[in-house]
């Protein structure tokens, strides 16, 4: 068998990938010098590494060894707390910090704001517990409340407890309240709807609010919100008009079944009507003439004898009697009804020998046919009630079980 070159190259290649793993991972080993075992940092808890302990016992035996955090020293803790609470100190002063001519830095908020004060120093493995001095002013997660904060503002101390192992320390920073920016349009009407509720409390026992004519050395004016409740109309519109095309559709699909039913409806008696004429020895042309004449003395209007007159009237005009039939079926637009056009013009190409039997049995069949349709009509006509008894048992039952609730209510 003969090994081509690429597959040397993939062996290789499996190979040195083995080995390059191998060395990474004896690099990596949490087993230094060959009986140390590697502590995790301050703070990211004790972890289980399973280790082959050899001389133990006849042979190696494999041991799940739990290996505690490493703890801080009394004097690493507190340089590593002096160290973390200084970074804390300069990321306050960036994001909080202003500068005073006198008196050097301190912090500033204002109300409505949240300080970002973290919980945990990942690169020391300190814990940090934030106590405000007031915790009317300010929550423990740094969120600054609106208590009518005066312009000059509101020193507040805010203590930070750091917490390295069983060692702790405190650090202090003073924070100043500042009520909210009034040059925000936020901060304006902020201020404005506090103002609007002093003077609402001034005028409670007047029949109205009298809003004022200027705030701040600015002339205001009003104008109520109003609804957009008026533009359901157009959009109803529209939707209406994007309907109309679907609904006259919808109309001509029904008409067109009322009609099919009705015509189905009609044909066993047209045929039965045939099938007598004929046997009284009329023929088929005279025996339609006088169905049509029969139906048009009635004044109704039935669609398949308005088609049967259509036919009638073609051959008074000499169009010729097959194409009537024709005319007929087609316009019909029904198997039953092309079926029947089909056996009279058979009987005119043929003759009328056989015409007799197979109008019977046609008339046979339509009755079937008919029977069949009423039934489904009748079923589909059961159908629609249920909506209507549904409704009424809920009916019912609500002016039970109203009652019987509000009862238990007021026991």
């Amino acid at each position: 068998m003969k090994v081509e070159r690429r597959q040397i190259l993939c062996v290789l290649l499996g190979i040195i990938l083995a080995a390059a793993v191998y060395f990474v991972d004896s690099r990596a080993s949490p087993l230094m010098s060959g009986d140390r075992l590697l502590r995790n940092s301050y703070g990211q808890g004790e972890r289980m590494q399973t280790v082959s302990v050899e001389g133990l016992w006849e042979e190696a035996l494999w041991m799940d060894i739990s290996v505690r955090e490493r703890q801080y020293g009394e004097a690493e803790a507190q340089d590593a707390m002096d160290r973390a609470a200084a970074e804390i100190e300069s990321v306050l002063k960036t994001q909080y910090g202003n500068e005073k001519e006198a008196e050097g830095w301190e912090l500033c908020v204002r109300e409505g704001s949240q300080m970002e004060l973290p919980a945990w120093l990942e690169s020391y493995g300190i814990a940090v517990e934030w106590i405000p001095e007031n915790t009317d002013y300010m929550g423990t997660d740094g969120m600054v409340y609106e208590a009518g904060c005066p312009k000059e503002g509101r020193e507040l101390s805010l203590t930070a407890c750091l917490k390295a192992g069983a060692y702790s320390k405190e650090y202090e920073f003073t924070v100043r309240i500042y009520p909210q920016n009034t040059d925000s349009r936020e901060g304006a009407a902020q201020a404005f709807q506090n103002y609007l509720e002093e003077v609402d409390e001034g005028q409670q026992k007047g029949e109205y609010l009298t809003l004022p004519e200027e705030y701040d050395g600015r002339k205001l004016s009003y104008r109520v919100k109003r609804s957009r409740d008026f533009l359901v109309f157009p959009i109803l519109g529209i939707a209406a008009a994007m309907l109309l095309p679907l609904n006259d559709r919808q109309k001509e699909k029904k008409r067109k079944q009322v009609r099919e039913q009705q015509m189905m409806f009609d044909y066993p008696d047209i045929v039965s009507k045939l099938v007598v004429f004929s046997g009284a020895g009329l023929p088929v042309r005279k025996a339609w003439e006088r169905i049509v004449l029969d139906y048009e003395k009635t004044g109704e209007t039935r669609e398949a004898y308005e088609e049967m007159a259509a036919a009638y009237h073609l051959m008074q005009r000499g169009v010729p009697e097959l194409r009537a039939y024709s005319e007929f079926g087609k316009r019909c637009r029904l198997i039953p009804y092309r079926k029947l056009a089909g056996l009279l013009e058979q009987n005119i190409k043929n003759g009328s020998e056989g015409l007799r039997k197979a109008l019977e049995a046609e008339m046979e069949a339509a009755f079937e046919q008919k029977k069949n349709l009423a039934r489904k009509m009748g079923e589909e006509a059961s159908t629609k009630l249920l909506l209507p008894l549904f409704l009424m048992l809920f009916i019912v039952m609500a002016m039970v079980s109203v009652p019987a609730f509000l009862s238990f209510g007021i026991g």
